[in-house]
């Protein structure tokens, strides 16, 4: 049975909270990581589904970045929701007490129901540790994790879809590989649903290391991200085939958009 959705509360973003974050992270994506967000004119006025790529590690700078442009752009009078992966919310508690007043609600298909009825915009990242702990060397390539989710709940809802990507996030710390062998040898998923990686990183301020709970230092790589076209989708959210051609077209679009961006770059972190 399906949970009530009149039982679920969406809790209401705290402009305050939001204003005091900002000045803590507007200087450092601005003058660390040499942050660009292109095209955020792009966005529309209407409720839209964000769908961005898990770069970086544990740390996701890029949607940092592209959370102060969100603020910077709408001058804290639109607020935007990011759906994260429920393990955050269970962490340090005055810290955990935090996120819901800045936008963070769990990843649940059922918190999406509820809060498509708030008619405010959300961010979500499909590819989760999948994505977010590739090698190095496939920073370039992007897979969603393969979870087709969000093209159903899209469909479902209506909602348009709204791609951002960015390149330069995925090079704040090194990824030399997932672990995923490892993390299946161990059974980690019996503790963690999403620890089907157990990547080994190089970086600061740990050097080699193989946990990825470990809070990092990232490196200063330039990150540059922009917001693509809204993509609107047609068809039957319980139809298989449509689900996934809109999933295709998705990947397609963030990926074309992803080499382009690295086409720019002449060294990593450097930009």
């Amino acid at each position: 049975m399906g949970r009530d959705l009149e039982e679920i509360e969406i809790p209401e973003v705290s402009f305050d909270t939001l204003r005091k974050s900002h000045r803590v992270w507007a200087p450092v994506v601005r003058r660390y990581f040499r942050s660009e967000v292109r095209h955020m004119s792009r966005i529309p006025d209407e409720q839209c589904l964000i769908v961005g790529h898990h770069d970086g590690g544990v740390l996701p700078i890029n949607a940092i970045c592209f959370g102060v442009a969100w603020y910077d752009h709408f001058a804290f009078e639109r607020p935007l929701y990011v759906l994260a992966h429920d393990l955050i919310h269970k962490v340090f508690g005055p810290f955990t007490d935090l996120l819901p007043r800045s936008g963070l609600i769990p990843a649940d298909r059922a918190v999406m129901d509820r809060l498509v009825t708030t008619g405010h915009s959300m961010l979500v990242f499909p590819g989760a540790s999948r994505e977010t702990f590739r090698p190095i060397w496939e920073r370039r390539n992007i897979d969603l994790g393969g979870r087709v989710g969000f093209v159903r709940q899209a469909l479902k809802h209506g909602l348009p879809i709204l791609p951002i990507v960015s390149a330069g996030s995925h090079e704040t710390v090194f990824v030399l590989s997932r672990g995923t062998r490892v993390a299946e040898r161990l059974g980690l998923r019996r503790f963690v649903r999403s620890a089907d990686s157990l990547p080994l990183m190089v970086g600061l301020p740990w050097g080699v290391w193989a946990i990825p709970a470990l809070p990092q230092l990232p490196l200063p790589a330039k990150i540059t991200s922009e917001v693509l076209e809204p993509i609107r989708l047609t068809g039957d959210p319980d139809d298989p085939v449509a689900v996934q051609e809109g999933f295709d077209r998705v990947l397609a679009t963030m990926q074309a958009a992803v080499h382009r961006l690295y086409d720019e770059r002449r060294w990593p972190i450097f930009g």
